[in-house]
């Protein structure tokens, strides 16, 4: 898995050099962060992961951008890799966005401070498709950390995304565990649309 994440890495870095500097310009250093309590973040994109690769969906809402939840779900359109299809959820937490905030440090630039901003702590659960069988038949923990790069310079709009981390099946803890799915290294490289929702909350 290596050479395909390193090439979609420098791939990200790429396209994130395309994005005119003076569209992360300084002004507003919240960058639109706290216009509305509530963000949401559809997006789609592709995991790659030790068991192969397959084009992925997820929703992630948070709040303030400091912390909040997110649903993944990869397909894999009847191929017979294993599994099938997974679904994941889980919480994150971006430790960086309460400390710069506190602080009140910004670098100056919307794309370098959100960035950095979105480091993110993820920890949650899978449920996972074996072949011939249903959703949910093996499951266990998974622990990740994401970053995402502002392609428009503010809080909402378009993100370039990447997440990484590993995946650890319940049939770990059994005699034999015998199949590469009980324990996987994943990651998930795609496109986010950032939208913020006034929903009352805000302090």
């Amino acid at each position: 898995m290596k050479a395909p994440t390193v090439g979609l890495s420098a791939g990200l870095v790429a396209l994130a050099a395309l994005v005119p500097v003076d569209a992360w310009g300084a002004g507003d250093t919240t960058y639109g962060r706290v216009e509305g309590a509530l963000e949401l973040a559809p997006g789609l994109g592709a995991t790659l992961a030790s068991y192969g690769a397959r084009p992925t969906l997820e929703l992630r809402g948070r709040y303030l951008s400091m912390a909040g939840v997110f649903v993944t779900y990869e397909e894999g359109f009847g191929t017979r890799v294993d599994p099938r299809r997974l679904l994941a959820t889980g919480i994150e937490v971006r430790p960086l966005f309460f400390a710069r905030w506190l602080k009140d440090k910004e670098v100056g630039s919307a794309f370098v401070d959100l960035a950095i901003v979105s480091f993110a702590l993820e920890l949650g659960a899978f449920f996972a498709q074996p072949p011939g069988r249903g959703l949910g038949e093996r499951m266990g923990l998974q622990a990740s950390l994401g970053i995402e790069l502002p392609l428009f310079g503010k809080a909402e709009g378009l993100f370039l995304t990447a997440h990484g981390g590993g995946r650890f099946s319940d049939r770990l803890a059994a005699e034999d565990p015998s199949t590469r799915a009980d324990r996987a290294a994943f990651v998930t490289f795609g496109l986010a649309w950032h939208e913020t929702i006034e929903v009352g909350l805000t302090p």
